[in-house]
């Protein structure tokens, strides 16, 4: 048997181990994995030169919207993922009235210019939608709906819509009956403290990301948390935790699990490195992220809840939004994030001792994968799965710009030095990034369906 392509010379990462092994890739899967030398010919022979190979990143929180027109962000958001690795973007959508008439056409839009593969959550900020969950389900196979608790007040710079607890009530009902990949997902900020801090904050004259940070504390988003894990619980609903930056959590999500809860933590590359007090970021907007920046107690314990496997995934909140540059309280949260997030992880986790690579594979690839229906497809080095990888120099120092992740969109990383930066990124056996330059083209991404179901997902967790 002859083979499209032989990727040589490697060390394979699972979230069980590192392999020095070949991989053989035939009709964009991987057809065989074995010793040096033992596999078959192929058309065309990558050497990885004793470098890490990791599977394609699962980011599953991807922003992708704003700026400039949906088709160029899908288009230069994806190629920006593939300089970061990542192979597949679960993203968030969001409707003003019902998904029924807004999706259809930002699906084919997806289909038609996207660089690397996708899946969607969606928003919900209506009873009207909540009514509508068991059709998104059924027509567009979307089974996670994410909800904002709190955090953004009316008038807010990107229109987000704050739902109250009868909203987040009723939709767990009907989401805990859509089956093993169904999720609540929640975003954890109190909506009348953070309004009532925030207008405390402005009349004392605050207008910076230190007064920011004073306006919306850890304790908004601890008792969110706290609350949000007692309605799951009560209607037994699976509970998805986007962007934890809590230390906190780590144990209320512990303890839940404990009593056979399904709850799952992610928090983000920006929260486990950056702090609120971070000089590049203080006078300007780019550090602007909801929740709010933390300190290095809160940062700690994250590592920590990676570590021991109480916080699942990684996910790079990516959100493609210029900054302004003037009022403080009127630049629009969020930054760029997926070309950074895993030389971050490699560099402040792995480099420097806090977690292994192995952890990395679990948490930005198999785990994902398999919690939102992705696996066996992705997420994993292993035979019959897409051909997604992505070859990693660990050695190579470079500092964060505009030209390292080949995003428009500032990155709240900027001017930081990082190592762990792809060299080749391959989608389904197509090499879509190589030696600085993105090879993939706008349609070459597919939206990916959800496998069945082959394990019990209650008491579910990646420890």
């Amino acid at each position: 048997m002859r083979v499209d392509t032989l990727v040589t010379g490697g060390l394979l990462v699972t979230p069980h181990g590192v392999v020095d092994a070949d991989l053989a890739v035939l009709d964009g899967k991987i057809a065989a994995i074995g010793a040096p030398g033992t596999l078959p010919e192929a058309d065309e022979v990558i050497d990885c030169g004793g470098k890490y190979v990791l599977p394609g990143l699962v980011d599953p929180h991807v922003h992708l919207g704003g700026g400039r027109p949906l088709e160029e962000i899908f288009a230069s958001e994806t190629a920006s993922a593939a300089v970061g690795g990542v192979t597949t973007v679960l993203q968030y959508r969001r409707s003003p009235s019902t998904f029924l008439d807004t999706f259809p056409a930002e699906r084919e839009l997806a289909r038609t210019k996207m660089l690397v593969d996708t899946q969607f959550h969606f928003i919900i900020s209506t009873m009207e939608q909540v009514e509508e969950i068991p059709r998104y389900a059924q027509e567009f196979g979307v089974t996670s709906f994410k909800f904002y608790m709190g955090g953004y007040e009316p008038g807010n710079p990107i229109g987000l819509v704050s739902v109250n607890d009868a909203v987040l009530y009723a939709a767990m009902e009907k989401i805990r009956e859509l089956g093993p990949y169904a999720w609540c997902m929640v975003h954890c900020e109190d909506d009348s403290l953070v309004c009532h801090l925030t207008e405390k904050v402005k009349a004392k004259g605050g207008n910076d990301l230190a007064a920011y940070t004073e306006s919306r504390p850890d304790f908004v988003e601890e008792q969110d948390l706290l609350r949000a894990i007692w309605l799951a619980d009560l209607q037994d609903c699976p509970l998805y935790v986007p962007h934890t930056t809590v230390g906190m959590a780590v144990d209320a999500a512990a303890d839940s699990r404990k009593k056979g809860n399904t709850v799952v933590l992610e928090t983000c590359p920006h929260y486990l490195v950056l702090s609120a007090d971070d000089e590049r970021l203080t006078g300007s907007g780019v550090g602007k992220v909801a929740p709010a920046l933390r300190n290095e107690d809160h940062k700690a314990e994250l590592w920590r809840g990676l570590r021991e496997g109480w916080i699942s995934t990684i996910g790079s909140d990516h959100v493609p939004i210029p900054k302004k540059g003037g009022d403080f309280w009127d630049e629009a949260p969020g930054f760029a994030g997926l070309a950074t997030m895993l030389p971050v992880v490699l560099t402040e986790g792995v480099l420097a001792g806090r977690i292994t690579i192995e952890k990395v594979a679990e948490t930005m690839a198999f785990n994902p994968a398999r919690l939102f229906g992705l696996y066996p497809k992705k997420g994993a080095l292993q035979v019959g799965c897409d051909a997604d990888l992505a070859i990693i120099d660990m050695e190579t120092e470079k500092v964060v710009g505009p030209d390292t992740t080949q995003s428009e969109f500032p990155s709240a990383f900027e001017g930081l030095p990082l190592r762990g930066w792809p060299v080749l990124t391959m989608s389904r056996g197509q090499v879509v990034f190589k030696d600085g330059v993105v090879t993939g083209t706008p349609g070459g991404g597919q939206i990916v369906t959800k496998a069945e179901n082959t394990e019990k997902k209650r008491n579910w967790h990646a420890a």
